[in-house]
């Protein structure tokens, strides 16, 4: 079963969810940038099977989609436990479906043996840690190991934020987040962060400062260098009842069973 992975921001620019390995989303409010991540997410659940996993710390809309996932609270965390709680399971998940994959060929993945791809959904990053507490360790550990060996076992991370810098993730996590999109216009230190690879970071194109317009990179596809779009307006989509629709569309026979190991 192949799920079509390539999603198209605007007429001139897409990227493959497939290919990132994960996706960092920054800009300040008002920028497009829940707009965008959205966007993604049900590009990410309508036409590549994803199943959701989501992080929402402000308890804003994003939390609110516990009410229409078919896991409940159980797939979407708010509370430093609760996010802790969904980390380290995804994670567990994650290994015994790396026990599952068995006669491949070297190199191999998720898609090639038959597994369901999944969305890890982290909205406001900094919201997170900011209240993790005694928590912060483990969710930063736990959330290394997604990010570092999810891109195989079909386990994608989005990260969203305001600012993101070395102080709120570290470098290492950042730079494996393949794709990565800066909405409106920001600071030269959130450009040297979300495009290590550019030299003449006043070279960058200037986006308009308005909500919907961005830049985009994504590594080791056709966007070799940050590139100007403009985000789908998603303002006159009722998201929950997408959301609900496509969860009662779901096909899991498309899939290899994972029932007797997959926790909730």
């Amino acid at each position: 079963m192949r799920s079509n992975f390539k999603i198209q921001l605007d007429k001139n620019t897409s990227f493959s969810l497939k290919g990132s390995g994960g996706l960092l989303i920054i800009g300040r409010s008002g920028s497009g940038k829940t707009n965008t991540t959205t966007y993604i997410m049900l590009k990410a659940v309508s036409q590549c099977d994803c199943g959701l996993y989501i992080v929402d710390a402000k308890r804003a809309d994003m939390y609110g989609l516990h009410s229409f996932l078919n896991g409940g609270k159980k797939v979407v965390a708010s509370t430093t436990n609760q996010i802790a709680r969904l980390l380290r399971i995804l994670n567990e998940n994650m290994s015994a479906r790396y026990e599952h994959f068995k006669n491949g060929k070297w190199g191999q993945d998720f898609s090639e043996y038959g597994y369901r791809p999944y969305l890890l959904v982290i909205d406001e990053v900094s919201a997170m840690l900011a209240e993790a507490g005694k928590n912060k360790k483990e969710i930063m550990g736990e959330l290394r190991q997604i990010i570092l060996r999810g891109r195989q076992a079909g386990i994608f991370t989005l990260i969203s934020g305001q600012r993101i810098d070395a102080t709120i993730l570290d470098r290492d996590i950042t730079l494996q987040l393949g794709t990565r999109i800066v909405m409106g216009q920001a600071d030269l230190e959130t450009y040297r962060m979300a495009y290590p690879m550019v030299n003449d970071i006043k070279a960058l194109p200037l986006v308009p400062n308005k909500p919907g317009y961005g830049l985009i990179y994504s590594d080791g596809q056709k966007i070799s260098n940050p590139t100007p779009f403009v985000s789908p307006d998603m303002s006159h989509i009722d998201v929950p009842k997408v959301i609900t629709r496509l969860e009662n569309n779901y096909d899991s026979s498309k899939y290899n069973d994972e029932s007797d190991y997959w926790q909730l």
